[in-house]
């Protein structure tokens, strides 16, 4: 009786001294939303939407910053996330903060479902356009003329979300389709429109 006593202490000693695992990184989870910034500053986006780009960063009515609100639609109480982008003195757009959606005044607002996030990871462009209508806030024209810069920010998120290796599930998520989506996300196309980005090195 006192060896079972002694293995039981030995045992319940080993499990209280293992590590205790983290919570895993959601996609669009406020952690999450930080990687899609550092994500952002480590594509050709803050060149390519600056003011020697496409000058979306003067865009909305809002001059020399954007701040863009992204969610799940899928997802039931979901708390939305947002990027604020902002004209650094080069007028390079550069991410500057991400984290809980506070609530003010924004001018870009993107919220696809779960399976449409995995879909865009591997290319977007006009004909994809309709899947992020629902929801979504921000000058039409404009968003237009930027199509291919949403496809490397939407290429640039699901390359992060797979390197970081998040969890994609959330109550209202098909998790069958999106599962089957991330399955067949091409990873060469994907690659290939972040290529001699530094955000595929780091």
């Amino acid at each position: 009786m006192k060896l079972i006593r002694i293995i039981f202490s030995i045992s319940l000693l080993s499990l209280l001294a293992q590590p205790v695992l983290a919570n895993p990184m959601k996609l669009l989870d406020v952690a999450f939303s930080k990687k899609v910034c550092d994500g952002w500053n480590q594509t050709s986006l803050p060149k390519k939407v600056g003011r020697k780009g496409s000058g979306w960063i003067d865009s909305a009515d809002s001059k020399g910053i954007q701040k863009i609100v992204v969610t799940r639609k899928d997802c039931k109480g979901w708390k939305k996330v947002q990027l604020v982008i902002k004209a650094n003195e080069a007028g390079e757009a550069k991410c500057v903060e991400a984290g809980a959606f506070d609530g003010k005044a924004f001018q870009w607002k993107f919220e696809p479902s779960t399976v449409h996030w995995a879909d865009f990871s591997d290319g977007f462009g006009a004909f994809k356009m309709p899947k992020i209508m629902s929801g979504f806030v921000g000058p039409y024209g404009t968003a237009m003329k930027n199509i291919g810069n949403f496809q490397i920010f939407f290429a640039m998120v699901g390359y992060v979300a797979q390197k970081n290796k998040v969890d994609w599930s959330c109550k209202g998520a098909d998790m069958e389709d999106v599962n089957d989506e991330i399955k067949g996300i091409d990873q060469a196309d994907m690659k290939a429109i972040l290529k001699g980005m530094a955000v595929l090195k780091n």
